[in-house]
C-alpha cells in the first residue's frame, strides 16, 4: 500500500509535548500534553517517566481537553442582573471588567469586615492549592461552608494523625500479600492516586499472587476483581472489624512483642479512663516478672503485662490491652453476625488468614535497616468509616492492623502525608515528634491548626466545639435556623466560593440550604464552569483551568513523594486569572496583604528557607509561587522542572517505614478523653446552652460495638441507602464533561438505583420500575435495577444520579440529591470527629412515573441501559 493511501485521519498533528500535572481530581498524576503547531491541545497522556503513575491515566485526565474547550466555561468576570435566585434560575449574567469585578468584591467584603467578620461564609476547595484554604484566616475568619474533607474523612484524617502522624493511610503495595479493602476503592476505582495505585495493585497480584478481600455492600469494581467479596450490611463495618479483633485476641494471633514494646497497650488505665501516673507524671505498667507496678521506662522491667487487673496508688486498674479484650467479649463473630450479616465462619476464617499472612516475627532488610515484615493489611475509607461513631470506627480498623504489628511496616498499613514540602523531612502536618511518656505525639489536626473554643461561637459550623475533628460544615444549617439555641449573636450574610459546590456536597435538606443562600446579601464565586452553587453568585471571577496555569504539588501519594509541576499548555483562552492573582487583588483591597503573605509563608513551608519567603507587601504570580515550592523540595528551579516535569521518586524508606521508631504508638487514645474533658470544662465555664445535649459518649479511647443511630430509625425504614462513585466521577463535578458523560451513562450501574434482585422482587418491584426512596429526612426518585451484586438490605445510589438544576446544560439532572436523605443534626454527627452519617435508613415505594420536575432539560431519565 503506497504512502498516499495510508490512513491519516487519526494521525498526530505536528507540535510539541509539554510536561505537566493533572488536576481533574484532587490528586496529582504526572502527564504529557501535546500542543499542535496552531496552539491546540489535542492529546493528554500519562508521563511514563513518573514512578508513581507510570504513564497511566484515568478517564478524567484524558478528558481535561474537554474541560479546557468547554463552551460553558466562564469567559470573563460576570455580574448578576437577575435579583431572583434559586436552583435553575437564570442569573442573566452581564460581562464586566476585572477592575469593576474587583471593586465590587472588595467593597462588599470590606463591608462584612467592618460589620462583623464572622458574617462571611467561605468554601475554598482547591486541594491542589491547599494554601488557598487558609485565606479566610487573613480576615480572622474560620467559617467553613462545605463538607469537603469531612464527608469522606471526618474521622479518618484525625485518626491517621493519632496513629501515624499523617493525613491518610494505605496498605503497602510493595510487599503486602493479603489486602483487605473495606468501604474504599483503593487500587481499583477511587481514593489515593487511583490510576497509579491500580497499576501497582495489578503488579502485586500478578507477581506475588497477593490476595484481595473486599468488604462492602455493593459488588464494586474492586469487589468484582477481588479474590473474595464479603457483602456486609451498611454501617456495620466497625462491628465486622471488632469481630476480627475478637478472633485475633482470643486465639492469640497477635504480635505480642510489638504490643508490649512499641505501643501503649501495657499502660495501666484507671477507673476514670486515664492512665495511672505517679507523682512525676510517669505512667505505670505492671511488671509481670516481679508482679509489681513500675514506671513505663523503668529499665528493670522484666515482662510487660498486657492482661490482668491490679491496684496501683489505691486505684483499680488494667492494662489498655485488657480493657480492649473486655470490650471484645461482646464482639464475637457469632454475636455480631446478627448485626453485620457476615457469617461467623467467614469472619473467623478471614481473621486467621490475615494473621497467618502477616508472618508475625518475620523481618526484612531495606537500605541497611532491619524492619518487621508484616505483609497483610486492612485498608478502609469513607464507606466503612463515614458514620456517626466515626472515630471509633477508624480506630477499630487501625486496631486490626495494630494487633498483628503492621503499622508503618513493609507490607503493612502505612501513613500517607498530605504534602511533605521538603525532601529532607517528613514535613507539613505529617511531622513525627515525640510526645509524653514515650509515646508518639498525636497530630489530629491535619488540615489546619485547632480552632479555639469560643462562646458565643465564632464559627457557624461550631468548629470550636470539635477540638480533634474536621470541619462539620453541615452544622451551619442548625445554627442558622436556631441561632438562640446555639448562642449565635450574628447572622451570616456574605459568601465566598472557590472551586466549591456546597449545595451539592452538604448533608441536609436542599430546601433549607436554598433558604440560607437566599439570605446572603452578597456571594462571589471563583470557578471555571457553572454548578449548583455558583449559579447563586452575584459576581463570578473566572479562573484559569489546569492547561492554562502554574502549580507545584504532590497530594497524599500512597507510595511516592516529590513535587509535580503544572504548567500552561496554552495561553488563557478567555479573560481569566489565576487564583493566586485573584486572592492577592482581593487581599490588597481589604488591607490584609501582609497578613496573607505571612500565612502563605507558613502554610507553604517557605519559613524553612528564609530566602524563599514572600515579602510582606509583594504580590506573586502562580508561576512564582510554584517555583518557590519546587526550590523548597529539592533546590531545583523552574527550568529543571519544565524539562523533567516532576521530582517524583519512590517514598524514601526512612520517612515511610516506622518513622516513629523508638516511640510508642497509641493503642489506647487517652488524648480523646483529654479533648472531651477540656471541652466539657470550657462549655461549663461559658454556660453553653447545648452542653447537656452534646454527645459526650462519642469520645472513647477504645472502640466498642454500640450501634450507630442510623440503625435505630423507625422500622418502616427497612433498607439502607448508600452512595458511591467510580474513578471517572470526581465529587460529581466531572459529569459536566461530555467525554465523562459518555462513559458514565453507558454504564448501567450509574443510570439506576441498584437493589438486590430477591429483595426487590419481594417488594413487588421489577427491573426498570420508578421508585421513591424516602428517609425520615428527605426523598429522591429513580429507576430501579435489580442485581445479585447488592446486599439484600442496601439501595445503592451512584453520584452520577445526584446532580440538580444548574446553568451547565451538559450536566444531566437526576432524581434528587442523595444528601437530602441525610440529616444535618448533632444526633447523627460524631461529636469527637465531626463526621456526619453517610448512610440513610430508607423505604422504597413504586410510583407511577418520574415527577415532572425531574424530566425537564437534560436528565438521567432520558435513556437507560439494563443492569
Amino acid at each position: 500500500m503506497g504512502a498516499e493511501t495510508q490512513p491519516v485521519q487519526n494521525s498526530m498533528k505536528p507540535g510539541k509535548w509539554l510536561n505537566s500535572t493533572c488536576k481533574m481530581c484532587l490528586h496529582s498524576c504526572n502527564i504529557r500534553v501535546h500542543v499542535s503547531e496552531d496552539g491546540i491541545v489535542n492529546k493528554i497522556e500519562g508521563d511514563p517517566t513518573s514512578p508513581s503513575n507510570n504513564g497511566r491515566m484515568c478517564p478524567k485526565g484524558n478528558a481535561a481537553i474537554m474541560r479546557h474547550y468547554d463552551p460553558h466555561r466562564f469567559k470573563s468576570p460576570l455580574k448578576r442582573t437577575n435579583p431572583e435566585k434559586g436552583p435553575g434560575v437564570d442569573p442573566r449574567w452581564q460581562p464586566i471588567s476585572w477592575d469593576e469585578a474587583y471593586d465590587i468584591v472588595g467593597r462588599e467584603l470590606k463591608r462584612v469586615m467592618q460589620e462583623d467578620r464572622r458574617k462571611l461564609l467561605c468554601a475554598i476547595n482547591n486541594f491542589q492549592k491547599l494554601f488557598l484554604w487558609a485565606w479566610p484566616a487573613a480576615l480572622g475568619n474560620a467559617n467553613y461552608f462545605s463538607s469537603v474533607g469531612n464527608f469522606c474523612g471526618g474521622g479518618y484524617h484525625p485518626m491517621n494523625g493519632f496513629i501515624h502522624s499523617a493525613f491518610a493511610a494505605a496498605n503497602d503495595v510493595n510487599y503486602c500479600n493479603y489486602w483487605i479493602n473495606n468501604g474504599g476503592g483503593d487500587g481499583f476505582s477511587s481514593h489515593l492516586h487511583t490510576a497509579a495505585q491500580a497499576y501497582h495493585m495489578a503488579n502485586a497480584r500478578v507477581e506475588r499472587n497477593m490476595r484481595v478481600v473486599v468488604v462492602e455492600p455493593r459488588l464494586s469494581i474492586g469487589a468484582a476483581k477481588a479474590n473474595e467479596w464479603v457483602p456486609i450490611r451498611p454501617a456495620t463495618d466497625r462491628q465486622f472489624a471488632l469481630s476480627l479483633c475478637h478472633v485475633l485476641v482470643n486465639e492469640k494471633l497477635c504480635d505480642v512483642k510489638f504490643l508490649k514494646k512499641e505501643t501503649n497497650a501495657p499502660y495501666l488505665v484507671g477507673p476514670d479512663g486515664y492512665f495511672v501516673r505517679n507523682e512525676d507524671g510517669k505512667i505505670y505498667v505492671w511488671d509481670a516478672g516481679e508482679n509489681r507496678p513500675k514506671p513505663w521506662d523503668d529499665p528493670s522491667i522484666e515482662e510487660f503485662a498486657l492482661e490482668g487487673s491490679y491496684e496501683v496508688e489505691g486505684k483499680e486498674c488494667q492494662p489498655a490491652f485488657q480493657k480492649f479484650k473486655d470490650i471484645l467479649e461482646d464482639c464475637s463473630p457469632e454475636k455480631l453476625e446478627k448485626t453485620t450479616t457476615v457469617p461467623a465462619a467467614t469472619a473467623r476464617r478471614i481473621a486467621r488468614e490475615f494473621a497467618k499472612a502477616a508472618q508475625i516475627g518475620s523481618s526484612i532488610e531495606i537500605d541497611g535497616r532491619v524492619l518487621p515484615l508484616r505483609p497483610a493489611a486492612y485498608n478502609f475509607y469513607r464507606g466503612a468509616q463515614g458514620h456517626k461513631f466515626s472515630a471509633m470506627a477508624n480506630q477499630s480498623f487501625k486496631l486490626v492492623n495494630m494487633l498483628v504489628g503492621n503499622i508503618d511496616t513493609p507490607g503493612g498499613h502505612v501513613g500517607a502525608t498530605l504534602d511533605d514540602q521538603n525532601q529532607d523531612i517528613r514535613g507539613g502536618a505529617g511531622q513525627v515528634n515525640a510526645g509524653e511518656n514515650g509515646m508518639l505525639k498525636t497530630a489530629p489536626h491535619q488540615l489546619h491548626p485547632e480552632v479555639p473554643f469560643s462562646y458565643p461561637p465564632n464559627e457557624t459550623h461550631l468548629m470550636g466545639y470539635f477540638p480533634i475533628g474536621v470541619d462539620p460544615g453541615h452544622l451551619t444549617q442548625l445554627t442558622f435556623f436556631q441561632p438562640e439555641k446555639f448562642g449565635m449573636n450574628y447572622t451570616p450574610d456574605t459568601m465566598l466560593l472557590c472551586h466549591a459546590n456546597p449545595l451539592w456536597n452538604l448533608t441536609g435538606r436542599r430546601e433549607d440550604w436554598y433558604r440560607i443562600m437566599r439570605a446572603m446579601r452578597f456571594i462571589v464565586a471563583i470557578d471555571i464552569v457553572p454548578n449548583e452553587s455558583n449559579e447563586w453568585a452575584d459576581v463570578i471571577l473566572p479562573a484559569h483551568d489546569l492547561l492554562e496555569s502554574w502549580n507545584m504539588t504532590m497530594i497524599e501519594p500512597p507510595h511516592h513523594e516529590g513535587m509535580c509541576l503544572r504548567q500552561p499548555a496554552t495561553p488563557p483562552l478567555y479573560d481569566t486569572r489565576s487564583e493566586e492573582e485573584i486572592f492577592y487583588e482581593i487581599s490588597e483591597r481589604l488591607g490584609v496583604l501582609q497578613i496573607w503573605n505571612q500565612i502563605l509563608n507558613f502554610v507553604n513551608g517557605f519559613v524553612m528557607r528564609p530566602e524563599l519567603m514572600l515579602e510582606a507587601d509583594g504580590k506573586y504570580s502562580d508561576q512564582e509561587i510554584a517555583e518557590r515550592k519546587g526550590l523548597l523540595w529539592n533546590g531545583k528551579d523552574l527550568n529543571w522542572y519544565r524539562e523533567h516535569g516532576h521530582a517524583v521518586t519512590p517514598r524514601r524508606p526512612d520517612k515511610w517505614y516506622r518513622p516513629w521508631q523508638g516511640m510508642r504508638l497509641h493503642f489506647y487514645i487517652e488524648d480523646i478523653l483529654k479533648a472531651r474533658d477540656d471541652l466539657k470544662q470550657k462549655m461549663e465555664a461559658a454556660d453553653v446552652a447545648i452542653r447537656h445535649e452534646w454527645e459526650w459518649a462519642d469520645y472513647q479511647p477504645l472502640p466498642t460495638g454500640v450501634l450507630d443511630p442510623v440503625h435505630l430509625e423507625p422500622s418502616e425504614y427497612d433498607l439502607y441507602a448508600i452512595t458511591y462513585k467510580d474513578i471517572q466521577i470526581n465529587f460529581g463535578e466531572s459529569l459536566s464533561n461530555p467525554w465523562i458523560d459518555d462513559i458514565v451513562f453507558k454504564d448501567p450501574v450509574h443510570t439506576s438505583l441498584l437493589m438486590n434482585r430477591k429483595a426487590g422482587l419481594a417488594r413487588g418491584l421489577q427491573d426498570g420500575d420508578i421508585v421513591e426512596v424516602a428517609s425520615p429526612y428527605g426523598k429522591i426518585v429513580g429507576r430501579v435495577a435489580l442485581s445479585e451484586g447488592v446486599h439484600p438490605d442496601a439501595v445503592c445510589v451512584s453520584n452520577a444520579l445526584t446532580r440538580v438544576a444548574t446553568q451547565h446544560t451538559g450536566v444531566r439532572t437526576g432524581g434528587g440529591n442523595f444528601n437530602d436523605l441525610l440529616p444535618a443534626n448533632l444526633q447523627h454527627t460524631d461529636a469527637c470527629s465531626g463526621q456526619p452519617e453517610t448512610v440513610a435508613k430508607v423505604r422504597v415505594k413504586k410510583i407511577a412515573s418520574v415527577p415532572a420536575q425531574q424530566l425537564t432539560g437534560n436528565t438521567v431519565f432520558a435513556q437507560r441501559r439494563r443492569h
